[in-house]
């Protein structure tokens, strides 16, 4: 919950490593599973990514994507349509999206 209100975003403090297998097996043993369904960190510029936790390790299917239509979108265009200043982009398939900062990547898990 100290991540966000609704107890469903995780933060690492850096991008770039495996995380979806343990991830899912901490849940098991903690008996949280289905509990997260996004996310945050830095990418190496600096960027704010978020991901969506899959169903399995394995799984293209996200526990929760991001709006469908932001999908496919990119800066001002997706600036404009989602209300959330400094947005980067949202993966066509809705499995991750970029902000400039941690408060636009925590808008658009809200």
């Amino acid at each position: 919950r100290s991540v966000h209100p609704s107890g469903q975003v995780l933060e690492f403090k850096q991008g770039g490593v495996p995380w979806k297998e343990h991830l899912l097996q901490l849940e098991v043993e903690q008996g949280l599973e289905g509990q997260l369904y996004y996310v945050i960190y830095t990418d190496q510029s600096g960027k704010w990514r978020v991901q969506c936790v899959p169903v399995t390790s394995t799984a293209f299917q996200n526990r929760l994507s991001l709006p469908e239509n932001w999908r496919g979108v990119r800066d001002a265009e997706l600036e404009k349509l989602s209300g959330i200043p400094g947005c980067i982009f949202v993966h066509a398939s809705g499995f991750i999206g970029g902000n400039e900062t941690r408060e636009g990547v925590m808008q658009m898990v809200d």
